[in-house]
């Protein structure tokens, strides 16, 4: 279903329209602290998303956070739309805080995929909404240029995702064993101690049940692992 155009202007009763409840510094706060998520959703997605918060207290300057508002023409201080109002109304009604994915048009003909989530503050009373709005007639191989250029090289994490921490500490496991396998020259308890060394670096240890997995692997015990843990914080006390 295509809802009406993302209008410039929302109708009248928006543009004049308060907040049913006057907001606390509370719930401007609670807003506020979605500003980074939508900075971290549009650094993600490239310049074809277009992220917006949108503030209950004054449907008349409803937009409060809007990061590339070229997709849809609209700037900080504007207006709810007129979709935008009956989704807040709706809310005020405890229907779907969810809505979407549905598609929109701008008043330029531009075709879009939103989505909207209501927020809440603790007394569980819509304050305002996250609105994420994709523009759809980018060229898909812009979007995709747009997409992988966004990639911050200096934060690229050089990992592979698992779906939980005891197979990722079996990952790090074989990596590393697999690149001290081909160390010759070397005694099976020196290459352990590299291995530990290295699966410390990795921040393997932070994780529950790894000493034990780790022991297990090389067929020694927990205590000699924690041995090789202390002789890292204090050289000093190797004796072989």
């Amino acid at each position: 279903m295509i809802v009406k155009e993302v209008k410039k202007h929302a109708m009248q009763e928006a543009a004049n329209g308060e907040a049913r409840v006057p907001f606390s510094t509370e719930d401007r706060v609670l807003l506020e602290r979605y500003f980074l998520v939508a900075e971290m959703i549009s650094r993600c997605c490239g310049s074809g998303c277009e992220v917006l918060i949108y503030s209950y207290e004054d449907y008349g300057k409803a937009i409060i956070k809007i990061i590339n508002g070229h997709v849809s023409g609209r700037s900080l201080g504007d207006p709810i739309t007129e979709f935008g109002l009956k989704r807040a109304k709706a809310a005020f009604e405890n229907q779907e805080d969810i809505t979407g994915p549905y598609l929109a048009r701008t008043m330029g003909g531009a075709l879009l995929k939103g989505i909207t989530m209501v927020i809440r503050n603790e007394e569980n009373r819509p304050i305002g909404a996250f609105c994420i709005n994709i523009d759809l007639s980018i060229p898909m191989e812009r979007f995709v240029k747009e997409f992988l250029l966004s990639i911050d090289q200096s934060a690229t994490a050089d990992e592979i995702l698992v779906p939980d921490l005891s197979e990722k500490v079996a990952t790090v496991l074989a990596e590393e064993m697999d690149a001290l396998s081909r160390v010759t020259g070397v005694s099976p308890s020196k290459k352990n101690r590299r291995l530990v060394t290295a699966l410390e670096g990795r921040g393997v240890f932070d994780i529950k049940g790894s000493v034990e997995l780790v022991a297990g692997t090389l067929g020694v015990t927990r205590h000699t692992i924690y041995k090789y843990l202390r002789e890292l914080k204090n050289p000093s006390s190797i004796n072989g």
